[in-house]
């Protein structure tokens, strides 16, 4: 016979031969024997059986409360509720998507323009796609280039090498001017007479006298006036040196109308300085250079002339660039080159012919078509496209390159064209796209043009009450779950008579108990009563009831306080009135508690800032390179003696713009000081700022006793304080208790209060979990996996059950050894009666052989 006896569980003894000699049914006589021996083994097995199940029901119930807290923390805080929806009076000719945070309201606009490709064609044509078009090995591809202030860009013959190419504007050029201190472009009745009539300006170092006609009766309007002042600098003989315009303030300025170091401007004198707001200046004011850079090849243009063409170095080669006329600018001080950059590619030409040329500019990749069109019997003629709408997308290319073919001058075919939409309707202000696209008519409102029309197209933002209440359904849902497990595996069955497996449980009682305290109960700092004024109610059975209908009522009449009713938030009751709204809440975990805390601040958040040098005439009287570092950003400005600050910080302003740098220069202190700061507060915010000149009647922003080509750094100042008397960590405006603190949990609270330098209390702030974040606190309290109460019921029925793996081996040992015992026992057996047998015949053959 052969035994396996087990080692871990009960199981069916292995089949025993019966016995051959005894007829015994031996197996069935081992089986009864090990009865006793297995009992306590199968109790064991059963009560883990027992432990096992109330493990995967409890570990159901995590679950649960893990699918409850998620569904929480989506309304948890304000971005959950941020949920809109946008709708267009008129979908076929503009559609609207709104992101969420985008704020309620309407606005009106009429579709005046669709965006359309630049496209150029050939003024004449060829007889086959293999005439030779052009004899030059190389041809320049780049569009965009109005953008940085050039018309068309073009490389020299044999140069140039071919691929890609980057050409920037690294510093805007700039006019010399001046800006008078009266805004005239809004007022009526200005009186010129011969007492107020001119004004001596000397530009280039020519000295012009500009005579103003005499206003008519009633005076000048602000328009007469500029067109009056526009008449006299023709009459002087100064219209291509000088020219007149408003800016945006409607102050009177003069500027010269080429740009750069070249051009100088300065008023002298005049008798109708006071009138237009202008004074003598005391030394003459100049233009700023125009910097390009070609492949890291940098030209300083010291003139930048509206419509002429300058050469460009690159390592290798040139390249020829027209600058785009004065009619590009928006204003008379507007730059005529701007800061930014474009990628050109030059390519192959192949053997010249049009067959080459187009194949080769569409391999280019350079977001440029082209094609041979046939528009007659061998009348070929070359198109040449934008890949992408919007007049900043136009083409760059040299216009006349395949002039010497049959193809001509190549001539605009479809202008590359912004679309446009007049908000307010076909009398309000006007605002364009180089795309069918717009975007920051509303933040995060995005309008799509799909057709023009006459007709005004209002598109509404609401909050979205469908989204919301399936949010808050979701959560009622995971509510619901949860009370439906407990009830299942804890509960009562009236129609059994039975309880559940886990019944009696404190954990799963108080969780219980606490669903429904949440969901019945006034949460947040909502001025509603409750949750039943949104639809939520507890049931008689124990489970909570949605009603969509109402909760959509109630959030479209007032969505911020049904908001408030489940977000987390809070109320600061301020010390003095001058701290009033200088603390609010950012952030609160799920184990932040409810309650009123202190708040005392020891230092003030600060910007990274650097106050420039005081000057009382508001203007440099010496140049100087400025470089601006922000991170691995970087912006270059050249101030040129009398540039007054006004015009340094716009300059500085555009660069750091176009650079994306998050900082800004404004001028302080009456006009006589400029300062850089960050947008951002704290010790993360740093900039570090480069001179060529630290002498006297220079900016100053490199700061007092910098040494020129040394960067001083710059830095923010981080808050400091305390929240209910617990050390605080600062970051920029925000404070932030320890996660550690049983109380506070990590809250963070931001504080706007300036100034502070000793420890001040500013208030008490008190915080309200809202009913979502109540039911995430408590779902994470209970399913945390370190310290939630199921997980640890969890982890120690787990303990027990494996308690009784220990046991039920050592049980199982025991009947495999009982069992071998037996086994051998009747082995023996069988062997004894084998024996006797073999004598009784032995006996028996004796016996018959003495008869």
């Amino acid at each position: 016979m052969t035994v396996m006896p087990s080692n871990s569980s009960w199981t069916t003894p292995q089949i025993i031969d019966n016995g051959l000699v005894s007829g015994l049914n031996t197996s069935q006589i081992i089986q009864a024997l090990l009865q006793r021996y297995e009992q306590p083994e199968r109790d064991l097995q059963a009560q883990q059986a027992t432990l096992n199940a109330n493990v995967a029901d409890y570990q159901q119930i995590n679950s649960d409360l893990v699918a409850l807290q998620t569904a929480a923390q989506q309304l948890a805080t304000g971005s959950g509720w941020q949920t809109v929806q946008a709708t267009s009076s008129a979908p076929s000719v503009a559609t609207a998507t709104a992101a969420p945070g985008t704020p309620a309201g309407s606005i009106q606009f009429v579709v005046s323009q669709l965006a359309a490709a630049d496209t150029l064609v050939s003024a004449g044509s060829v007889s086959s796609t293999a005439d030779v078009v052009d004899s030059n090995p190389a041809y320049l591809l780049s569009k965009g280039g109005a953008a940085l202030g050039f018309s068309t860009l073009a490389a020299d013959a044999t140069g140039l090498p071919l691929g890609t190419h980057t050409v920037s504007v690294t510093q805007a050029s700039a006019a010399a001017a001046t800006t008078g201190t009266v805004a005239l472009a809004g007022q009526s009745g200005i009186t010129i007479g011969s007492g107020n009539d001119t004004i001596n300006v000397t530009v280039n170092g020519t000295a012009y006298t500009l005579t103003i006609a005499n206003s008519p009766s009633g005076g000048y309007s602000g328009s007469g006036l500029l067109a009056a002042v526009q008449s006299a600098i023709s009459a002087a003989g100064a219209s291509g040196v000088l020219q007149a315009g408003y800016n945006a303030s409607g102050n009177l300025v003069l500027a010269t109308v080429d740009q750069g170091s070249s051009q100088s401007l300065q008023v002298t004198g005049g008798t109708a300085l006071s009138t237009v707001g202008l004074s003598a200046m005391s030394s003459a004011v100049n233009g700023v250079n125009g910097v390009v850079s070609v492949d890291g090849t940098s030209t300083t243009l010291t003139t930048v002339a509206p419509g002429a063409t300058v050469s460009l170095a690159a390592p290798t080669g040139t390249v020829s660039a027209t600058i785009v006329g004065s009619s590009a600018q928006s204003s008379v001080t507007s730059p005529l080159l701007n800061v930014g950059s474009l990628t050109a590619t030059q390519v192959s030409t192949g053997n010249g012919s049009l067959a080459d040329l187009v194949a080769n500019i569409n391999a280019a990749g350079a977001g440029i078509t082209a094609s041979a069109v046939q528009v007659g019997t061998n009348q070929y003629v070359l198109q040449l496209a934008s890949t992408t709408t919007g007049s900043v997308n136009d083409l760059s290319v040299s216009t006349t390159a395949f002039s010497s073919s049959g193809l001509g001058s190549l001539v605009t075919s479809t202008p590359g064209a912004n679309a446009q939409i007049q908000v307010g309707g076909s009398g309000g202000y006007t605002l364009s796209s180089p795309t069918d696209t717009f975007t920051g008519l509303l933040p995060g409102l995005t309008v799509t043009a799909l057709s023009t029309s006459a007709n005004p197209v209002t598109v509404s933002i609401t909050p979205d009450a469908s989204a919301a209440a399936s949010a808050v359904g979701k959560l009622v849902d995971a509510a619901n779950t949860v009370l439906g497990d407990i009830q299942k595996y804890a509960g009562y069955n009236e129609q059994t008579k039975q309880g559940g497996p886990l019944m009696g449980s404190p954990v799963l009682q108080s969780i219980t108990q606490d669903v429904l305290s949440i969901f019945g109960s006034a949460a947040g700092t909502s001025s509603l009563g409750n949750s039943q004024d949104v639809g939520i109610t507890l049931n008689k059975d124990g489970t909570i009831a949605f009603d969509q209908n109402a909760f959509e009522t109630a959030y479209a009449a007032n969505p911020s306080q049904v908001a408030a009713l489940f977000t987390q938030d809070g109320s600061f009751s301020a010390s003095s009135p001058s701290y009033a709204g200088t603390v609010s809440l950012s952030y609160a975990s799920n184990l932040t508690k409810a309650g009123s805390y202190a708040v005392v601040v020891s230092r003030s958040a600060a910007q990274a800032v650097s106050n420039g040098s005081v000057l009382s005439s508001g203007t440099v009287s010496a140049a100087e390179t400025l470089t601006i570092a922000m991170g691995s950003q970087s912006v270059q400005y050249t101030t040129t003696a009398g540039q007054s600050l006004a015009s340094i910080a716009a300059g500085i302003n555009n660069a750091l713009a176009s650079a994306g740098m998050a900082m800004s220069a404004q001028v302080v202190n009456s006009g006589t000081q400029l300062q850089l700061a960050t947008n951002a507060y704290g010790s993360s915010a740093s900039f570090s700022v480069t001179t060529t000149n630290t002498g006297a009647g220079t900016t100053g922003l490199a700061g007092t006793g910098a040494v020129a080509g040394t960067p001083t750094t710059f830095t923010g100042v981080d808050v400091a304080g305390t929240i209910n008397g617990v050390a605080a960590t600062g970051s920029g405006q925000f404070l932030t208790a320890p996660a550690s603190d049983p109380t506070l949990a990590g809250l963070s609270l931001q504080v706007t209060a300036a100034g502070i330098t000793t420890p001040t209390t500013l208030g008490t702030f008190t915080y309200s979990p809202g009913l979502a974040q109540q039911a995430a606190s408590m779902a994470s309290a209970m399913s945390d996996p370190v310290t939630g109460s199921v997980t640890q019921t969890i982890t120690s029925l787990q303990t027990e059950s494996q308690g009784l793996t220990n046991q039920i081996q050592f049980y199982a040992q025991i009947v495999a050894q009982q069992q071998q015992v037996l086994m051998n026992q009747f082995a023996a057996l069988e062997a004894q009666l084998g024996s006797l047998k073999n004598q009784s015949q032995s006996l028996a053959a004796a016996l018959s052989q003495l008869g």
